[in-house]
């Protein structure tokens, strides 16, 4: 299958932009399935029950790794994989998407980070649950620290060996040994979780995709192009 990936980084700094309502690409997202977080053959759940607070507020939810399809206004259909970035919400699905997202600069950079280095490493449904874990900490943590144990953001019960392996990720982030690729995609909708992918379901119209830097870089890959 065709994997259609979205420049929604600014080449320069690294970060994802808000979208505009005018030019921001609308996607609408449903399962695969009739539970998101099985694995392709439609068995084992990537995913483990946990419980957190954020900001006093307390729950209990499945951590884990999402398998969504994303159709385009044109019909274009796409399967991905996402995780949630609100642990507040409901997944609530269908849902039209945009693509785009209000997160500020160092936010999508530590995202930017653990999607360019963990994402390869999910592979059942402890590290999906630990990358949830990272992605919620990054997301929602008020005082900039990436410590699932204290904080806005915390992890109040978790399966042994699970916040660990999250923790472990978020202090190479934070050390600055894990940095950003710069692939990133969020897709946010009110009335259900926004999402982190780190492909696009669909392919998005160049106006809809706000450079912050980076130009040249463009210009000399085309360039490179046309000499090969």
């Amino acid at each position: 299958m065709k994997t259609f990936k979205i420049l929604v980084a600014a080449l320069a700094l690294g970060t994802v932009t808000a979208l505009s309502p005018a030019s921001a690409a609308t996607i609408n997202v449903t399962k695969q399935g009739t539970n998101a977080f099985v694995d392709a053959s439609g068995g084992n759940g990537w995913y483990q029950s946990t419980s957190y607070t954020l900001n006093g507020t307390g729950r209990s939810a499945a951590a884990g790794m999402f398998r969504l399809t994303g159709t385009s206004t044109n019909g274009a259909v796409q399967d991905f994989l996402a995780f949630c970035l609100e642990p507040l919400e409901t997944l609530t699905l269908p849902k039209d998407h945009t693509v785009g997202t209000t997160l500020g600069s160092s936010v999508l950079d530590r995202l930017g980070a653990l999607m360019s280095n963990a994402f390869t490493l999910v592979t059942g449904s402890q590290s999906a649950a630990a990358f949830q874990m990272a992605a919620w900490e990054i997301a929602n943590e008020s005082n900039g620290s990436l410590d699932l144990a204290q904080g806005g953001f915390r992890i109040t019960s978790a399966r042994s060996g699970t916040q660990s392996l999250a923790q472990s990720w978020l202090n190479l982030i934070g050390s600055g040994q894990w940095t950003s690729g710069g692939n990133v995609t969020i897709l946010s909708a009110s009335g259900t979780q926004d999402l982190l992918t780190n492909i696009a379901p669909v392919p998005v119209p160049a106006a809809g995709v706000m450079l912050l830097g980076g130009l040249a870089g463009l210009g000399a890959l085309r360039r490179r192009r046309k000499a090969a």
